[in-house]
């Protein structure tokens, strides 16, 4: 950045200019352009005059019809939050509130079925070797922490969604224990609001200006992802066959 003033001689009438560079002065520059609202808000914490505080939005959290998890707290409650909250954060204020295991591992009951599935898959074709003895023993080690999730489903004749995918590599990830896990809570539980579901990344404003479309509060429902109700209903089917 550079300034430059010119002075006028009094009697010669002639004029000077002089320069001042500052641009190896990244700091100067910064403030010298910075506008004064924006040095009160970084020097003193000061807001513009004219801010005003976003509106929140009130919602209503509850599971969806037919749902096999537990009601909301204090059902119809009305809640307020900040426009700007994204629906995992919701997620997780669900997982907390019905008191689930999903930011310390997968979905047991998630996790069971998968367990039971491939346990099947695995007799199934002990059944069909020719040494049943030796292939017994693979099937009982058929949960070890290197076990194939994917590999084996998809052998069997499954086809996998992308979401299911994501959560076979997080129960292969949390048996491992290689690193610290991280629960991700929306992947097993979804919310929805007016049949459509909110993905991760959406915000209550997103969902209200795009979904619900209304100026009352806006109904959230929660249920167990597609991909977990159909796993449970594939472990429960193979149950039931010879």
């Amino acid at each position: 950045m550079i300034f430059r003033s010119t002075s006028t001689d009094a009697f010669s009438g002639s004029g000077s200019e002089s320069v001042l560079c500052v641009t190896d002065d990244p700091l100067l520059s910064f403030e010298l352009c910075m506008p004064v609202w924006l040095a009160d808000l970084l020097l003193f914490n000061r807001l513009p005059a004219a801010f005003q505080e976003p509106p929140k939005i009130s919602f209503v959290l509850a599971p969806a019809p037919g749902a096999t998890l537990a009601p909301f707290p204090n059902p119809g409650a009305r809640l307020v939050a900040n426009r700007m909250l994204r629906a995992r954060k919701l997620a997780i204020y669900v997982v907390e509130k019905l008191g689930l295991s999903l930011m310390t591992q997968p979905a047991p009951s998630y996790v069971n079925a998968v367990d039971a599935c491939i346990r099947w898959y695995e007799r199934k074709r002990a059944e069909s070797a020719e040494d049943a003895t030796a292939e017994d023993a693979t099937a009982e080690d058929a949960t070890a922490e290197d076990m194939d999730y994917i590999g084996v489903l998809e052998r069997n004749g499954e086809q996998l969604g992308g979401d299911e995918r994501a959560a076979l590599d997080d129960v292969a990830r949390w048996r491992a224990q290689t690193d610290e896990y991280v629960g991700r809570p929306e992947l097993y539980l979804h919310l929805m609001c007016r049949g459509r579901t909110a993905q991760p990344k959406n915000t209550l404003a997103t969902i209200k200006t795009n979904v619900w479309k209304a100026n009352t509060d806006v109904v959230v429902h929660y249920e167990w992802a597609e991909f977990v109700r159909d796993r449970i209903a594939k472990a429960q089917s193979l149950a039931k066959q010879v």
